[in-house]
């Protein structure tokens, strides 16, 4: 708890995006690790067989965790979070973007998922930025 603390120390907007990006990972990890089915179907999301019920499971909540896990490994062997915050806003910008080009694309601007991520996601990534220009100051 001490190593937090310091870290805390060194740069607490990139600590705090950091913890709850990882929170964000983990919490993703567990409901499509525990019902895959269920909740993939509300992303609009469907496997064809029991095949794409692992898949699932792997993509949305193995990912998911190792992401998460990921972003705190680097926030403890670097004792600093800006790089697991930079790391976290890569992804989640990229995400953003990508789904609002493709939902054009695709033409899914309908879909009631949609109408929940796109906002969600983005007041998500716009809270990453400001925590990542405060964060700027701490180094």
């Amino acid at each position: 708890m001490d190593i937090l603390k310091e870290i805390w120390a060194v740069n607490p907007p990139a600590t705090f995006a950091t913890i709850c990006l990882a929170l964000y990972f983990f919490g993703m990890a567990v409901v499509f690790i525990s019902s895959p089915i269920k909740n993939a179907e509300s992303f609009s999301v469907k496997p064809v067989d029991n095949a794409g019920k692992t898949e699932i499971r792997v993509y949305y909540g193995g990912i998911s965790f190792a992401l998460g896990a990921f972003l705190l490994y680097l926030m403890f062997a670097l004792g600093t979070a800006f790089h697991s915050l930079v790391g976290g806003m890569f992804f989640a910008t990229t995400v953003l973007v990508t789904r609002t080009i493709f939902l054009c694309v695709d033409k899914g601007w309908k879909c009631p998922y949609t109408k929940l991520a796109i906002p969600a996601e983005s007041a998500f990534v716009v809270a990453l930025w400001v925590c990542f220009f405060l964060a700027r100051n701490y180094l």
